[in-house]
């Protein structure tokens, strides 16, 4: 709970335990003023959200009580009932936004401050296929995360620009009510809106979400990079993300028939349209390679100077993580991959046959493990030419690798996410996130990477065949 909610949570346990332990009300109004100026504190500086629509009744009974009861002093018995249950009251009125907190952002693991820009990118050799009207070039919205030189706070800071739009389509994503997820407008991020980039030249690191994610959906990964000196960048892959809005103000969701579900089409259908989907994913990616090497004349032209493009690493979440194997196993730009729970089903036997030849992390959740696409990646890393740790984590499920865990600390509960919380994972996340592509692409050591330091953690290198 933010400040002013459990100021006013206090408040109103007091309210209600003062007459039981003191036999008689405080002065008239005394109460009533307290707990309306905490409400008008918490709407003016923390703002409404409906978690907290419990407790607000619950002051506003409290305060109407203690202005109409003339009566101050009570009796045992209803002292003994006021204590039970007025505090069993008070503690129903705070369940919900304890369960459901404003999620808060972990300061990045790295020293330099972090900048953040969108770009819209159009790829005129591509035709859109997806959506009611397939048609017109493929176009999609890509954010950048960057070393600033300085921290330059803007007015808006939320953890993503497009919060409006992706929070209520992934609250429907989820089954549930569109306003669900409606706290998260108070949820900030610690990248900022066009700071100056930092001198230098820094590599490149490309991200790429999964079925209905979205740009920032592991927000705390880009920021850890960043602040360790990489520059990201993340595409919505649209009518594949969840909602994207466009700067014409256009806003395009998933299109479900991107990828149809497994009942409502042949066998045949549902693998062509996962091998699509993650081809259209990887496309994505390419193109953002194919802007980069454009410079100046490119839609990253602010970067030409700053990027890196020898050190160039690609990694994803899931389908995403399938289209960052794909670019990897096509395209020679690529120096290093790491794949969360990489979806290589879909990879079509000509992509397959690749010799994997880039240095991967291959990091699986718990609940991913022993499957047939842990088997497929488990045969695509053996075969390949180059290292490939293999990682797993245990206590995680698929969305551990995004945001998800940050949500509430009941999402196992809910079955959203795995046991092991976000305090836990997200160590554990940055320190192989950053220390591989550390090692592969500025030459660093391999300590991060060869010494197991966390307990949920077990990590096996897989050796290049000879």
């Amino acid at each position: 709970m933010r400040r002013f909610e459990l100021i006013l949570a206090v408040v109103a346990l007091v309210a209600v335990v003062w007459p039981v332990v003191f036999g008689v009300r405080p002065r008239r109004g005394v109460v009533a003023g307290i707990l309306l100026v905490g409400l008008f504190a918490h709407f003016q500086v923390e703002g409404f959200r409906w978690q907290m629509i419990p407790l607000y009744l619950t002051a506003l009974g409290l305060s109407v009580g203690d202005i109409i009861f003339l009566e101050r002093e009570l009796k045992w018995s209803n002292r003994l009932a006021r204590g039970v249950f007025g505090s069993a009251g008070i503690l129903a009125a705070t369940a919900i936004p304890l369960i459901l907190p404003v999620p808060l952002v972990p300061s990045p693991s790295g020293g330099m401050p972090v900048g953040t820009v969108t770009i819209e990118i159009t790829d005129t050799d591509r035709e859109e296929i997806y959506g009611e009207s397939p048609g017109g070039p493929r176009r999609f919205m890509a954010q950048v995360w960057y070393p600033a030189s300085e921290a330059a706070p803007d007015d808006d800071e939320r953890w993503t620009e497009d919060w409006d739009v992706v929070a209520p389509a992934l609250s429907r994503r989820l089954g549930l009510p569109s306003w669900f997820l409606g706290h998260t407008r108070y949820t900030k991020r610690h990248a900022h809106r066009s700071a100056p980039l930092a001198a230098g030249t820094f590599p490149v690191v490309i991200y790429s979400h999964g079925w209905t994610g979205f740009r920032s959906i592991a927000m705390t990964q880009m920021e850890a990079l960043a602040s360790n000196g990489y520059i990201v960048i993340a595409p919505d892959h649209t009518y594949g993300a969840v909602a994207t809005r466009f700067p014409d103000g256009e806003v395009v969701y998933h299109d479900p028939e991107a990828l149809p579900d497994a009942g409502s089409v042949t066998v045949a259908e549902r693998e062509k349209a996962e091998e699509t989907l993650v081809e259209v994913f990887a496309e994505d990616l390419i193109t953002i390679l194919d802007e980069l090497d454009l410079g100046v004349d490119g839609r990253f032209a602010n970067f030409a100077n700053a990027a890196d493009l020898t050190k160039l690493g690609v990694f994803g979440h899931s389908a995403g993580g399938g289209g960052a194997i794909w670019v990897c196993l096509v395209d020679d730009r690529c120096d290093a991959v790491l794949g969360f729970d990489p979806w290589i089903e879909p990879l079509p036997d000509r992509i397959l046959r690749i010799e994997a030849a880039k240095p991967a992390l291959f990091m699986r959740s718990e609940e991913w493990r022993g499957t047939q696409n842990d088997a497929m990646l488990r045969g695509l890393a053996a075969r390949g030419s180059s290292i490939t740790y293999w990682m797993s984590v245990d206590g995680t499920d698929h969305n551990d690798f995004t945001i998800a865990p940050l949500l509430t600390s009941w999402g196992s509960r809910f079955g959203f996410t795995g046991t092991i919380g976000a305090g836990r994972l997200l160590p554990i996340i940055d320190n192989y996130l950053v220390g591989f592509f550390d090692v592969f692409l500025l030459g660093t050591g391999t300590a991060s990477l060869d010494s197991v330091t966390y307990q949920a953690v077990t990590i096996e290198k897989i050796e290049p065949r000879s």
